[in-house]
């Protein structure tokens, strides 16, 4: 008797749950449209019936079973067809119109068809199999115009994918709601779709101009998800009218090979990691061997409708997550041994993981729903990733220029430092031919003269002649010692050297100061001293004119002009120019400038020589 007591009363009460549930659920998975202020999800209130029967039609659908599924259509189609239905209850008295809006461009077929009363009405035919223009509204996704009588409407959508992941998040909106999503939505993505191709702009220029493999690799994961994302939002369509599902999964496929492939080298050459980890560094290039070679295969289109294909979509989408993670980790260790840019690029890699996980790693493993806005987290992760390899890169650009720029300044310290040897070397041989000249020959002449027959005034005559030849000779070659004004005197007396009945050498200095700078001065006596043998040995002038002359600023200008024949400068300094190159390296030495106003067989030849100030007071012994 006491268990009947007992027995009794909790199965009355176990069927009033079952039948308080049923009631819950019906409930609760009957859609009431009456007050729709915001877009709607229907995941909640999706029935799904799945076969493999490709010869099944809404009329013999209607008595199957069909299951809640809240977290509705999700993972790898292995090419089963599907039916959802939703239920909506309109509770007034007049008909209203909704859409219902699949947000995913990738769905190969939907077709639609609204139950009410026992009536069947076709309401739509759309998916990458149908043209474009079958949308009711221009949209990414598929909207779906459905009239909702008074009373309850079922709505079935068969579904039909090709072995690629399958979402069929879907939502129930105004055609207000919707056109201000659709708004909103392209507003964001042409925003991307500007940046994107922007920073792989600047990234191809400055592998171009820089030659680093990092801007090759960052161009390169610019573009492999930018054709990714193209696919994705189904840009084909707007080109091609029936966009074959082959082409849209090799245009998805080669946009994810390519990040694939780009993206652990990229991070590589920011952050030198591989040599931390070589066996799983190895292991990631394998794989992306692997799916290299699969996606090779793939482009037959005889593979697409193969289990290959099928194959080759379960391998991106679980190899995704796997790269995505390794590199993660390699970042982690890259920055545990405090390698350059690391943190960085762990902080930024991570949120970029974050985003790409919530957009479509997770959804197409069904372990998140969607919102509305589907493609925003994997647009803003793109921003955010974009801007911090581009902070990454630019930091890299600058070290790539300043370390150009250092060994440039090298390079021309070191060009300096060998035309100041040259000039050095030639001026120790020229003092030592000099004092040869007029230490031993001179003297050896002067002893000669000594032992010569005095009446022999004609060999006398040639004697003295080749004493004064061996003096000027020896005091053009030595280095003259000139201190404070006697550069003044030095530059007349040369010039009186040059001077004789078919040459005329003048000089003047204007606003002339004592320079109390040997070095300066010296070039200037061995530039000038160069000016008039070239002139001498070239240009046939007759007169010569140099001048001297110092601004208010302390700038020092020589300006040389003669009324020669002129020359090409250009063969000149090709040729047997060695007067040229002499002064053109003293005028590198001082940090000068020097211009060259002649051409071949012109009236004279004028060369001004400019020399700073600050050269003056910097090179000042």
């Amino acid at each position: 008797m006491s268990l009947n007591k007992y027995y009794i009363p909790s199965i009355f009460l176990l069927l009033l749950l079952s039948i308080t549930n049923l009631y819950s659920q019906n409930k609760k998975n009957i859609l009431n449209i009456d007050l729709l202020e915001k877009p709607i999800g229907l995941d909640n209130y999706t029935y799904i019936y799945s076969t493999k029967d490709s010869s099944t039609n809404i009329n013999n659908i209607l008595d199957k079973e069909f299951i809640n599924t809240p977290k509705g259509l999700h993972g790898i189609n292995d090419n089963t067809i599907y039916w959802e239905r939703y239920s909506f209850s309109n509770t007034t008295n007049r008909e209203k119109e909704y859409y219902i809006y699949f947000p995913y461009a990738i769905i190969n077929k939907l077709i639609v068809f609204t139950h009410y009363k026992n009536i069947i009405i076709k309401n739509a035919s759309l998916g990458m199999l149908y043209p474009r223009k079958n949308k009711e509204i221009e949209s990414i996704g598929y909207p779906i115009k459905i009239s909702l009588k008074p009373g309850i409407t079922d709505v079935y959508i068969y579904i039909k994918h090709f072995r690629l992941a399958l979402r069929t998040t879907s939502f129930l909106l105004t055609e207000a709601q919707l056109r201000k999503s659709n708004e909103n939505q392209n507003e964001i993505i042409w925003f991307w779709k500007g940046f994107y191709i922007f920073a792989a702009l600047i990234a191809i220029i400055l592998f171009i101009v820089t030659r680093r493999k990092m801007f090759l690799y960052y161009f390169m994961l610019n573009l492999g998800m930018g054709t990714y994302f193209t696919g994705e939002i189904g840009e084909i369509s707007k080109v091609i009218t029936n966009v074959p599902f082959n082409l849209t999964a090799n245009i998805k496929q080669t946009g994810i090979l390519l990040a694939f492939i780009s993206l652990p080298l990229l991070i590589n050459q920011i952050t030198p990691y591989s040599k931390l980890r070589p066996k799983l560094w190895k292991l990631i290039l394998f794989i992306n061997g692997f799916i290299a070679l699969n996606w090779f295969i793939c482009l037959f289109p005889y593979t697409l409708t193969t289990n290959v294909f099928l194959f080759t979509t379960y391998l991106y989408n679980f190899y995704a997550p796997l790269i995505l993670i390794s590199q993660l980790y390699l970042l982690y260790v890259a920055y545990k041994a405090h390698i350059n840019n690391s943190k960085v690029l762990f902080i930024g890699y991570g949120g970029y993981i974050f985003a790409l996980f919530i957009y479509g790693i997770l959804p197409n493993l069904g372990l998140l729903q969607q919102n509305l806005m589907v493609y925003n987290t994997f647009i803003l992760g793109s921003l955010f990733e974009i801007f911090i390899f581009m902070l990454i890169l630019g930091k890299e650009t600058f070290s790539v220029y300043q370390h150009r720029a250092t060994l440039l300044e090298k390079q021309k310290e070191h060009q300096s430092n060998i035309i100041c040897a040259i000039v050095e070397s030639q001026e120790k041989e020229r003092n030592k031919v000099g004092r040869e000249l007029h230490d031993m020959i001179g003297a050896n002449i002067s002893v000669i003269k000594q032992q010569a027959d005095k009446s022999n005034e004609k060999l006398l005559n040639i004697i003295d002649r080749t004493i004064e030849s061996v003096r000027h000779l020896s005091h053009g070659l030595v280095t003259p010692l000139i201190k404070d004004d006697d550069f003044v005197d030095e530059i007349n007396e040369l010039c009186v050297l040059f001077s004789n009945i078919d040459l005329k050498v003048k000089t003047h200095f204007h606003n002339w100061n004592r320079i109390d700078n040997k070095i300066i001065v010296t070039h200037l006596y061995r530039i000038t001293q160069e000016l008039l043998q070239n002139a001498v040995k070239h240009s046939k002038a007759s007169k010569i004119s140099i001048q001297f002359l110092v601004n208010n600023n302390g700038e020092l200008t020589l300006m040389y002009e003669d009324n020669g024949i002129g020359f090409d400068y250009d063969k000149a300094i090709k040729g047997d120019g060695l007067g040229l190159i002499n002064i053109n390296n003293r005028i590198h030495i001082i940090k000068s400038k020097i211009y060259y106003d002649t051409e071949k067989n012109r009236n004279g030849t004028t060369v001004v020589i400019n020399v700073p100030a600050s050269t003056i007071c910097l090179n000042n012994n």
